[in-house]
């Protein structure tokens, strides 16, 4: 049991990236590459939810607005699955409006970064999201 433990800790931090612009999606998986993250892509909702019980990840980055299966449906399904249901979501969005920022709270998102955003804040979010994780 304890090697597992020590096994995971070594491996690099899983994010999945679940957003319909393929450039920012390319530009976002580059840069937290480089940051020592292993990233996980997707296109779209129903992907997203796939890779996601396949990849297991640390954190889940949804964009709220994506054809075949919104941010909220993926993160509300996977709530429902016990092995991924304390998965943090942050939710990146163009959306400003006061409705969607509720909505995002109400749904347990941990964080909403807006677009065009700040990498560095995304990056704080997925390491607080990391930290309340493991705590």
């Amino acid at each position: 049991m304890t090697t597992t433990r020590r096994s995971k800790k070594m491996e690099k931090p899983r994010v999945l990236i679940a957003d319909d612009d393929p450039a920012f999606t390319r530009a976002l998986t580059l840069r937290l590459q480089n940051e020592g993250y292993k990233v996980i892509a997707s296109f779209d909702g129903y992907n997203a939810l796939a890779r996601t019980v396949e990849g297991k990840p640390d954190v889940l980055v949804l964009d709220i607005h994506m054809p075949a299966g919104d941010g909220f449906t993926v993160q509300d399904r996977i709530a429902k699955m016990p092995e991924l249901a304390d998965v943090p979501v942050i939710y990146v969005t163009g959306d400003t409006s006061e409705n969607t920022f509720r909505a995002a709270k109400a749904a347990g998102a941990l964080a909403i970064v807006h677009k065009p955003l700040e990498i560095e804040e995304l990056i704080q979010e997925i390491e607080r999201a990391l930290g309340r994780r493991a705590a």
